[in-house]
């Protein structure tokens, strides 16, 4: 550990905590002085020092002097203004995502497990070319994807799906430069199943589409970009005969619902229904269906579509790899999670290390590696 990563969590966490440094120093009894010299990286810590601060920032010391993982091509833009706290849970999420990725790599090599992605097969740059490219080398034809974490780990990339803190980012995407490709959700409260799905398809655009635009550290979304990453995500999920052919099953019911079984059928939220049927219609525009669908769902169902209010939404979670509870299932649900078993099973890593890379205390790891023992 280098003395700038100390002062690097040290910030990083007051951040999270809103914590200013007199603050802090009154929290833990200690000088401004000391506490600024430590975050600048120009004094050794003492045990007692670090001991104070584990306490006062609620953390453990190996949290303090954990190697601060650098990412080189972190695609992680957004438009909007963020607040301090906002900002500072976005650089908290940076540094879990790189952690998560130096585990991943870690485990990789010590299992001879090597990723292998299959991003390079598809070659076409259009954002429709490319969704039905994807399609056709899948074998999807115009079927719903039944499960879209399945299709982006079957390419080998790395999927994360974890609450971000804030809702103003709903996912984030990293190059093969830093151990991707790899794509992490955010599933706070309030950020329906159904954007988490095209959030991971959008990213999945972003990688296919723009792979020359990761590492250049910008942190301003292009438009261009964005748009052709919806697109590619809105013709993925809910194909343009598909559409047409569901559409005219849905003739003799009411309109709304109609769009609400297509959003059912394909996992999507009745926002991306409506933009692919302005897109598929002549003379349709998305701001004029919205509005109709807005005043017909309300006279139908008697609620407004206000605070992101998705109708009929998908209950449970799109995928999760927050241990609440864990169990034999949730460590082989996914690679990651797998290959953190079977490490463990081979003594390459300790269960504290285990526990530490799944996020779950270390009697919830025992716990699970004996139920897994028994089976």
């Amino acid at each position: 550990m280098a003395i700038q990563d100390l002062g690097d969590n040290v910030r990083r966490l007051m951040k999270l905590q809103e914590l200013t440094i007199p603050a802090l120093a009154e929290r833990i009894g200690m000088g401004t002085a000391s506490i600024s010299n430590l975050l600048n990286g120009k004094s050794e810590p003492k045990s007692s020092t670090l001991i104070a601060l584990s306490r006062g920032l609620g953390v453990s010391i190996q949290d303090l002097l954990a190697d601060v993982p650098r990412l080189s091509s972190l695609r992680f833009r957004t438009n909007r203004t963020l607040s301090a706290r906002e900002k500072a849970e976005r650089d908290q999420m940076r540094h879990l995502t790189a952690r998560w990725l130096a585990d991943y790599q870690y485990l990789e090599e010590v299992l001879d497990q090597p990723a292998i992605h299959g991003l390079s097969k598809f070659q076409k740059r259009d954002p429709r070319d490319a969704a039905a490219e994807v399609r056709q080398l899948l074998g999807l034809a115009d079927k719903p994807i039944s499960d879209v974490v399945e299709l982006v780990t079957s390419l080998g990339i790395k999927l994360r799906v974890t609450p971000f803190g804030f809702k103003k980012t709903f996912g984030l995407s990293v190059g093969v430069q830093d151990g991707g490709p790899a794509i992490v959700v955010n599933s706070e409260s309030g950020v329906s199943v159904e954007r988490q799905i095209f959030t991971i398809v959008h990213e999945l655009g972003h990688l296919l589409l723009h792979s020359s635009s990761y590492g250049t550290g910008e942190e301003i979304e292009t438009k261009q970009e964005e748009d052709e990453a919806n697109s590619f995500a809105g013709q993925l999920l809910l194909p343009d005969e598909g559409l047409r052919q569901d559409w005219e099953a849905c003739r003799g019911i009411h309109w709304v619902d109609a769009v609400l079984r297509i959003k059912k059928k394909y996992k999507v939220s009745y926002l991306t229904v409506l933009v692919r049927l302005a897109q598929i219609s002549r003379g349709l525009a998305f701001t004029d269906l919205l509005v109709d669908f807005s005043v017909a769902f309300k006279r139908k169902y008697k609620h407004d579509l206000k605070d992101h209010y998705e109708p009929e939404a998908i209950e449970g979670p799109v995928a999760s790899t927050e241990e609440d509870g864990l169990s034999v299932s949730d460590l082989a649900g996914d690679r990651f999670s797998r290959m953190v078993l079977e490490a463990l099973e081979k003594g390459e890593i300790s269960i504290g290390r285990a526990a530490e890379m799944v996020g779950c205390s270390l009697d919830d790891m025992r716990s699970v590696v004996k139920d897994w023992q028994d089976l």
